[in-house]
């Protein structure tokens, strides 16, 4: 299929109102000069006009051909093909009695022999294609970089999307190997109901993960369903030890934020807050406005890790935080970010969005 020039319907406004600007400019030399416009003279004009929009749609075929060249050669181009439109239209004119040069200089001395008509007109006119020629490639150009501009934006769009994907396919096998684990684990210690419970639940997270938004965001209130489901996965691991405190106002339960944002947060809680420790543990997810940001907490009373008992990742140095970090400034740039914080009671996890901004990037797993 051919692909339609976006800028030729510009060009051809803009040739028609140059050529009907010139034949007005044809007339009212003679008009001022002599008070008069021979009737014979409408013909000639007639004429030379409509040769005048055939050689500049010619121009113009030659500037869009060599619109990819290099610069010396599209200059090069488009300057022969001026002086080329420019000669052919003189030559016209002065084989048909060269009416319009004398329409156009009356009052002067107009030359009789052609050659002399043709180089008078081509003096004359040269301005005129040179103009046209300058206008296409002008619109050419512009044309030339908004597409740039276009692909340029694509490509980041793309390149941000296949970074989203990245990070999320390293979420999602840490989540299933662990997952897996402890099925296996359950099935060999012979908890084979808390293993086909558990079972069924990872059917069921994954089975949302699969239906989510190819938007890239879902609703809080989306995200906190999500939550659960995982959460009830691991509650059959852990038992009582682990308990589980949302805390969302209704008026926030439908605004977009990125699917999956929280998981990464709420599965480091269990893993350094629940899994390390044999008493009960409370994880509590919430969500709030302040000064038009959209905050959301995870927060856990696992207690504060012991200095003594080697580096940890509860800062924000693990691959599930580094990953939600990375997609915060895909997604949000400046404008979001993921503050940490250990405390005595625990840790606490603060994602800060902008709450007038959707998440727009598409995920492709």
């Amino acid at each position: 299929m051919k692909r339609r020039d976006p800028v030729a319907g510009q060009a051809a406004r803009l040739t028609l109102g140059v050529w009907l600007f010139t034949a007005v400019m044809f007339v009212m030399p003679g008009l001022v000069a002599t008070g008069r416009l021979p009737s014979f003279a409408i013909g000639h004009i007639a004429l030379d006009i409509a040769l005048g929009i055939a050689l500049s749609a010619l121009l113009y075929r030659v500037a869009a051909r060599l619109q990819e060249s290099r610069q010396a050669i599209r200059v090069g181009g488009v300057f022969a093909g001026v002086c080329a439109a420019a000669f052919v239209f003189s030559l016209f004119d002065s084989l048909i009695g060269g009416e319009v040069l004398r329409l156009f200089m009356a009052g002067h001395r107009i030359p009789e022999d052609v050659v002399n008509m043709t180089v008078s007109n081509f003096i004359s006119f040269s301005w005129l294609f040179g103009l046209l020629g300058t206008i296409y490639v002008i619109l050419q150009t512009h044309q030339a970089v908004r597409e740039r501009d276009r692909q340029l934006a694509e490509a980041r769009s793309l390149a941000q999307t296949a970074q989203l994907t990245a990070l999320r396919l390293q979420l999602n096998p840490h989540f299933l190997f662990n997952t897996l684990n402890a099925i296996s684990s359950l099935i060999v210690t012979g908890r084979n109901k808390d293993g086909e419970k558990m079972l069924s639940r990872l059917c069921d997270f994954l089975r949302t993960a699969l239906m989510a938004d190819g938007s890239g965001s879902v609703s809080i209130g989306e995200e906190l369903d999500m939550l659960q489901t995982y959460l009830e996965i691991e509650s059959i691991r852990f038992g009582d030890r682990l308990t589980v405190e949302f805390a969302c106002p209704d008026d926030l339960l439908d605004l977009p934020i990125p699917n999956f944002i929280l998981q990464p947060l709420v599965e480091n809680a269990v893993k350094h807050a629940v899994a390390p420790t044999s008493r009960p543990v409370i994880i509590r997810v919430a969500a709030r406005q302040e000064q038009g940001d959209l905050l959301l907490s995870v927060a856990d009373n696992g207690g504060a890790r012991p200095p003594n008992s080697g580096p940890s990742n509860r800062l924000g140095t693990g691959v599930g935080l580094a990953n939600t970090r990375r997609r915060l400034e895909v997604l949000y740039g400046a404008r979001a970010r993921l503050e940490t914080m250990v405390h005595d009671d625990g840790f606490l996890a603060i994602l800060r969005l902008p709450a007038d901004v959707r998440p727009k990037l598409e995920l492709v797993a």
